[in-house]
């Protein structure tokens, strides 16, 4: 990671008063808290996690764009020493294999997508993250296209929604020499929010944060955005006991499980067709593509 994406990533959120669905936290110190509710045993846990870069990113900032990003790296850091040690066990927790598992994911169906619906258009393709969190994924994909199919990767514009300024700016730090690239400030939840006429529209980590309800006005939201015969790819995970109790208790950081069936319950009545979903290694993520066909 570059230097000005390492400050960047470093520096205090700008996010305000902003709600984000992934901001679970309410407690302003989770020790009081722990205290208050005579948990004892999890305060030299809490301690020791916070040497962790990757832990004190979830405590402090609840499923944070760098939390998610830390794992997709899945470079170990921290401090004293311990810290590293103690992250580089974190990431090979199965919650964080799962999470890392996603992202690759996103990045093989980007880019089969592209290859497919090359053959079958002559115009530009798009492709929208949303939300974008730092866009690692639509990142990698463009690298391997410039790399080894640079015709197509002149055909191809990449486009990033977020509702954090600062999620952004990490965006278009890594993708600086990258000019296909749009990252724009907005709600995924508003109306009108996201583009008409796009190809692919990827989104990881957020249907984990919404209700049904919420997330099915989404799903219905990126169908009407994408062209015929567009592809939506997303991810929903399951339980995780020790990860789930550490993020609640520590980090309150709650999150909606979904079985693959109930994922393909909600994409399929939001008018997706040809949910074609698949399995992590570790077997806590389902991975989906779903085109519209209507």
């Amino acid at each position: 990671m570059s230097q000005r994406l390492s400050e960047l990533a470093d520096s205090p959120s700008g996010n305000g008063t902003r709600h984000l669905p992934n901001r679970t936290r309410r407690s302003e110190s989770i020790p009081r808290r722990l205290v208050a509710e005579r948990k004892y045993h999890l305060l030299p846990v809490y301690a020791l996690l916070t040497t962790s870069d990757l832990a004190r990113e979830g405590i402090r900032n609840s499923g944070s764009f760098r939390f998610a990003d830390h794992i997709y790296r899945n470079e170990p850091s921290g401090r004293f020493g311990v810290g590293r040690l103690l992250d580089r066990v974190l990431l090979r927790l199965r919650g964080a294999r799962s999470m890392r598992s996603r992202f690759f994911h996103s990045r093989r169906e980007i880019l089969r997508a592209v290859r497919e619906m090359s053959g079958a258009a002559s115009g530009q393709i798009t492709v929208l993250s949303v939300p974008c969190g730092i866009s690692r994924d639509l990142y990698e994909a463009a690298e391997t296209l410039h790399t080894t199919e640079p015709a197509l990767y002149e055909n191809v514009r990449f486009i990033g929604i977020d509702l954090d300024g600062e999620a952004l700016e990490l965006s278009r730090v890594l993708t600086r020499d990258h000019p296909l690239f749009d990252f724009r400030c907005a709600d995924a939840l508003a109306a009108g929010s996201l583009p008409n006429g796009l190809d692919a529209i990827v989104s990881l980590g957020f249907g984990e944060f919404l209700s049904d309800g919420l997330l099915y006005d989404f799903y219905r939201r990126c169908h009407s955005s994408l062209n015929h015969c567009g592809r939506f790819i997303t991810s929903a995970m399951s339980r995780d006991r020790i990860s789930d109790y550490l993020a609640r208790e520590l980090a309150e950081l709650y999150t909606h499980y979904r079985s693959a069936d109930q994922l393909v319950e909600l994409l399929k009545s939001a008018g997706f067709a040809n949910v074609r979903t698949t399995h992590d290694e570790v077997g806590l993520q389902t991975l989906a593509v779903a085109e519209k066909m209507t």
